[in-house]
């Protein structure tokens, strides 16, 4: 996809006709990921969200209230999506999220009414850095392009110093067990995902290194359970916000050793009581703290006083 941004004021150069121009910096967002409200936010652009799909799953408190006092709409997804009044927002631009069968067909019919519709597939990044280094698309967008280059600056510093000071340090790599298994399969992320990057970058051994693959990839429970009796520590284990909610959803898994040292811990720290985890929102930006949230506990001899921000032990 290739889109031409051209200044408010500046007459449109006949080259571009037929072509996609956003008007920049741009003033109304729809936004259809919570990504993207934490790399406006970070930009000191939030007063652009003028629309969001999945209000419930938000964590930032200033963009809540926003919703709650009705200033900001759920605009809804897919099937769901309420075209009407997306267009009833006048957004300049809708940030899309997914490129599905499904989401590309709504996406199309808003393009045919009239809304500029800009791919955002931050997702699909390995590394968490390249994830972060969106911010720059961003920074384009709302005229912030300098702002943004020095936020993804200062964080990549951070994250590769912080990596390399680890690499440096330790002699012993635990076993990192990552997921939990959703109707009896564990899509396993592969390891150049960019959650096994973080585990390898803090210090770990993911527990499936020698896999490749695009996306995850299915597993049977019995398959990785053979695999997780080697695991020292087990990392996001789904949506389990203690460790009866892992018992509860296969018995079998409290038999893990794992499991039964209770080196057990989520990337649910920061989250609403309506399902908004931040680990999934601000997160994107701050890969630097995520890394250090790991590798502390992974390695709590090298951060004896930190508190983790988006991790915590489930009990």
């Amino acid at each position: 996809f290739e889109y031409y941004l051209v200044p408010q004021g500046m007459s449109i150069p006949d080259t571009l006709a037929g072509r996609p121009v956003i008007r920049v910096p741009v003033k109304r967002i729809v936004c259809m990921s919570t990504t993207h409200i934490a790399m406006l936010k970070a930009l000191d652009a939030s007063e652009t969200v003028v629309g969001i799909s999945g209000t419930s799953l938000v964590y930032d408190a200033g963009i809540r209230a926003a919703i709650e006092s009705g200033e900001i709409p759920d605009v809804g997804y897919e099937n769901n999506l309420d075209k009407e009044l997306v267009v009833s927002l006048k957004p300049d631009i809708l940030m899309a999220y997914g490129v599905s069968p499904a989401s590309a067909e709504y996406l199309r019919k808003l393009s045919d009414m009239g809304v500029m519709v800009i791919y955002n597939a931050d997702y699909l990044e390995g590394h968490p850095l390249a994830r972060c280094e969106w911010i720059k698309v961003f920074g384009l967008l709302t005229g912030k392009e300098k702002m943004a280059d020095s936020i993804y600056k200062s964080v990549s510093q951070h994250y590769l110093e912080l990596s390399d000071s680890i690499k440096s340090l330790i002699t012993v790599r635990p076993r990192v067990l990552l997921g939990a298994p959703w109707e009896d399969v564990w899509y396993v992320s592969p390891s150049n995902s960019f959650a096994a990057v973080l585990v390898n970058d803090a210090g770990g051994n993911y527990l499936f290194d020698d896999l490749i693959a695009p996306n995850s990839v299915p597993f049977s429970t019995e398959a990785v359970f053979k695999r997780a009796t080697e695991t020292d520590i087990w990392l996001n284990p789904g949506s389990a916000a203690n460790l009866n909610d892992i018992r509860r959803a296969d018995y079998r898994l409290a038999q893990l050793p794992v499991f039964k040292t209770g080196r057990v811990y989520n990337n649910n720290g920061r989250i609403t009581a309506g399902g908004g985890n931040d680990y999934w929102e601000s997160g994107v930006i701050h890969p630097d703290i995520i890394l250090r949230d790991i590798a502390s506990i992974l390695h709590p001899e090298l951060f004896p006083d930190y508190t983790t921000s988006y991790y915590r032990i489930l009990e």
